[in-house]
């Protein structure tokens, strides 16, 4: 701007003086003279080279990696490890639920395990092989038959013990429903409580506290229906348990009586099947997988996390019912923070993978990357999302937080570029004054991408030219110039 002006002031001056020397009475071929002064300039050797452009955007800071940790099982939570700004490892417990449930499944399959280990040592161990040179069994089948009693006896209780774990499970299911559904944690007075807290003086909060009573009375009536349902299938569960203990220490002394007769019988058929044999050995098996399943399934009730990072959300607290329905953690790694930005299409298209952004928050300055190039619109926004990674220590960034981005975005490489002052305007048609053989060219040209010091040369200029940089008042095209050319650096 100032070249501008500085020219725009020599040419009034130019022309003050003409005038004044043709005013003056002094002949026209003194001001031809003036006219045809050799013009002093300087000059510039195009560069070529890379023009860009930057552009500042406003972006929104979130961790690369964040993870939702939802409960495998449906429990009342017992404990709460960690709170909202703490960090976990990969593996750390977050929250204990109930597990009495699984419990009682992983005591059962350890049971069955241990009779299917116990009938195939009966069968086939050191006691058969003195069976089979045994040669009475009136003994035995009198033991084999209290055995069989008790393994019907001990069937029935497992048959009753899983039916009252499944109505357990029903019963806890309806009355966190009735919970949930009646907006309310642990006690229904929690209603009534909010109920006493309404004024019940204007005509609105009258209506509100009926309401509420009435969904008091009815979350009362169902909330002690099925805790009673559930105190009830709990003490029938303890009951199965006692049956089953009693029962598994009557079977205990039946093997060792069974073992002992064995032992002391004479039993011409000692003959082992083998096809029975592989029969006890799958059931084992069965058990072993049972046992291993019941394990996994107790592991369901202690929550961990899934990944090293920040606790950023702890959605769960004790005597809560958690569910698969609801997150009970959210965990973000910030060792790797991104930046979310969007921008228009035209300047989307100016984008790389790998292209250098700076960030800067609260006065601080962090350098980074593009990592991630939309490829549709968001429907929100009507632009595309650009995410770049944010390299260096960002532990004092928070999630959700703004900080103003700053990159390349139009940019020309490998081009012809001159200095922006150079250029002239005749209309909308640029030109330049070029030197060819000492004297001055008028040159048009095509221009692109410009900013306040250079202009890109698209069309009308080659390397090897020598442009005209300054501006003069003898300068104008054929006139003789005097050449100083500047040197890129």
């Amino acid at each position: 701007m100032k070249n501008r002006q500085r020219k725009l002031a020599l040419l009034l001056c130019a022309v003050m003086s003409l005038s004044a020397l043709v005013g003056c009475g002094q002949k026209e071929e003194i001001a031809e003279e003036v006219v045809e002064d050799i013009a002093i300039v300087e000059a510039y050797e195009p560069r070529i080279g890379d023009l860009k452009l930057s552009g500042e955007f406003i972006a929104t800071v979130n961790p690369d990696e964040s993870v939702y940790i939802i409960p495998k099982a449906t429990a009342e939570v017992m404990e709460v490890k960690v709170k909202a700004g703490d960090r976990v490892e990969a593996g750390d417990v977050l929250a204990i639920l109930d597990d009495t449930m699984a419990q009682l499944s992983m005591r059962s399959a350890q049971i069955t395990l241990d009779n299917a280990q116990r009938a195939y040592t009966l069968s086939y161990g050191d006691g058969a092989n003195l069976l089979n040179d045994m040669q009475t069994d009136s003994n035995l089948q009198k033991v084999e038959d209290g055995m069989e009693a008790q393994q019907e006896g001990y069937l029935d209780a497992m048959d009753s013990l899983t039916r009252y774990q499944d109505l357990l499970a029903e019963a806890q299911d309806e009355l966190a429903n009735v919970r949930k559904k009646y907006d309310y944690r642990e006690d229904p007075e929690e209603i009534k409580d909010y109920a006493d807290s309404i004024d019940r003086n204007t005509m609105s909060g009258a209506a509100e506290y009926q309401a509420a009573m009435a969904r008091y009375q009815t979350a009362a009536t169902l909330d002690a229906q099925w805790s009673a349902k559930v105190d009830g299938y709990k003490q029938a569960i303890d009951g199965c348990e006692e049956a089953l203990e009693e029962l598994q220490d009557g079977m205990n002394s039946t093997y060792e009586t069974f073992s002992q007769t064995a032992t002391s019988s004479a039993i011409t058929n000692g003959e082992l099947r083998e096809e029975q044999k592989k029969v006890s050995q799958n059931s084992i098996s069965a058990a072993q997988l049972a046992v291993e399943q019941a394990q996994e399934g107790l592991d369901t009730y202690v929550i961990t996390a899934a990944i090293g990072g920040v606790v950023e959300n702890v959605n769960v607290k004790v005597h809560d019912f958690a569910t698969a329905s609801n997150p009970a953690f959210v965990i973000s790694n910030k060792d790797t923070m991104v930046a979310t930005y969007y921008v228009s299409e035209d300047v989307r298209n100016t984008f790389s993978i790998g292209q250098q952004i700076e960030i800067e928050k609260d006065g601080i300055m962090y350098k980074g990357e593009v990592i991630e190039i939309g490829g549709t619109i968001d429907a929100t926004t009507g632009l595309f999302k650009i995410k770049a990674s944010i390299n260096g220590d960002t532990s004092a960034m928070l999630s959700g937080t703004k900080v103003k981005i700053t990159t390349a975005t139009y940019h020309e490489e490998n081009a012809i570029i001159i200095p922006y002052d150079a250029v002239y305007y005749d209309g909308t048609q640029a030109y330049v004054y070029t030197v060819v053989d000492g004297k001055a060219k008028k040159t048009n040209i095509t221009t692109g991408l410009y900013d306040v010091e250079e202009v890109v040369v698209k069309d009308g200029l080659s390397k090897d030219d020598i442009v005209i940089t300054t501006w003069s008042a003898q300068l104008r095209e054929g006139v003789t110039v005097s050449v100083k050319v500047e040197e890129e650096q």
